[in-house]
């Protein structure tokens, strides 16, 4: 993933949708999401994957995240992330969030102090190229026209490090339900379905060095280890 300039933010709290059109066949697909922690929002992210076989340009490109309970029958756009300046590498990722020191592997960062993404009853976030709907799920609950398929059952949990990934990485059935379920968090990289207690992700990875020194020193030590019990 590359990126050749400074994207934008763009609110567009009174946006109807309308005028859109759809492909079923997109390689850019929503891939992961995260909309809950515990305490204050402060470490929300989506994640796109490109799962197609050739670096793709995003310019033209927008994620909307919608609000489905504002006013009945009309979902409204309460946020949008314009991604022109963008490329995502074949079977790479691109992550937005809005503070890269919460967020592992976060590519667009933008200042919003947390609680930037809804996590109330039946939201939606939708994938556009122009006015090509690409990708779309809607989470908590149905929200035609962005439910792909049959509505998703699992939610997110503020009380885990838990998301709601794609399982298997990358595949799009085009049903929201048997696309997404929770998974560990791992924004930036293949997706990991919940078993048992995910761990919380490590923003700053230990250097390869330090790793390796690491690694030796505890090899030392359990060789010491053994010769005191001999």
């Amino acid at each position: 993933m590359n990126h050749h300039g400074l994207s934008s933010l763009a609110y567009a709290s009174s946006i109807i949708i309308c005028g859109m059109t759809f492909n079923s066949h997109a390689a850019i697909i929503i891939n992961e999401i995260d909309y809950d922690q515990s305490g204050i929002d402060k470490a929300e992210f989506i994640e796109l994957f490109n799962s197609g076989n050739s670096t793709i340009s995003l310019d033209g490109y927008r994620v909307d995240l919608i609000n489905g309970t504002k006013k009945a029958n009309s979902p409204i756009v309460y946020r949008s992330f314009d991604l022109s300046g963008f490329n995502i590498n074949a079977n790479d990722y691109l992550v937005i969030c809005d503070d890269a020191a919460r967020v592992v592997n976060c590519n667009y960062s933008f200042t919003a102090n947390g609680n930037w993404f809804q996590n109330g009853v039946n939201d939606a976030i939708a994938l556009y190229k122009n006015k090509s709907l690409l990708d779309s799920m809607s989470y908590e609950g149905a929200l035609s026209p962005f439910t792909e398929g049959d509505a998703l059952a699992a939610e997110d949990d503020s009380t885990k490090f838990v998301s709601l990934a794609r399982i298997t990485n990358g595949f799009d059935s085009n049903n929201n339900n048997l696309d997404f379920q929770r998974g560990c968090i791992t924004p930036g990289s293949a997706n990991i379905a919940e078993a048992g207690n995910c761990l919380a992700p490590q923003v700053n990875a230990v250097p390869l060095p330090a790793a390796a020194w690491l690694f030796g020193s505890g090899i030392f030590g359990l060789m010491g280890f053994a010769r005191r019990k001999e």
